[in-house]
């Protein structure tokens, strides 16, 4: 009986130390699989906060260049409207506030001169191509 019992127990501590490997296999297995998952998890994470700064950003130079800002002042008003969409303004809103705030921002209008040319006479250089349209 005893000679059962020992031969036996050896058995019993392979089939242990087989599973318990096996065991150990399967949990390194999925500890790495976890670990895979949590690093895509990770980069698609930074990649959505980089578009939503991105979307952000558009969002803000749109609202400025509708609101009036001057191209030349534009990188200027978005450093000033970020700050105040950070502390909870839309874009919008925060557009208009800059632009009250800060009126050299504002893009001026300029009036475009307009020029007439005369043509009174046959050489004023219009003459011929009148003539070439006209003779039909």
């Amino acid at each position: 009986m005893e000679t059962e019992i020992l031969e036996q127990q050896p058995l019993e501590d392979v089939q242990s130390a087989v599973s318990d490997n096996d065991e150990q296999v399967l949990l390194t297995e999925k500890d790495t699989e976890i670990d895979a998952l949590k690093k895509e998890l990770d980069e698609s994470s930074k990649r959505l906060f980089n578009i939503s700064v991105t979307l952000s950003e558009a969002e803000t130079k749109l609202a400025l260049l509708l609101a009036g800002v001057a191209k030349e002042k534009l990188a200027e008003a978005v450093s000033l409207t970020s700050i105040l969409c950070k502390s909870g303004k839309t874009p919008d809103e925060a557009a208009a506030e800059i632009i009250a705030a800060y009126p050299h921002l504002k893009a001026v209008q300029r009036e475009i001169p307009q020029f007439s040319a005369g043509s009174s006479g046959t050489s004023d250089g219009f003459s011929a191509v009148r003539r070439i349209f006209s003779a039909k």
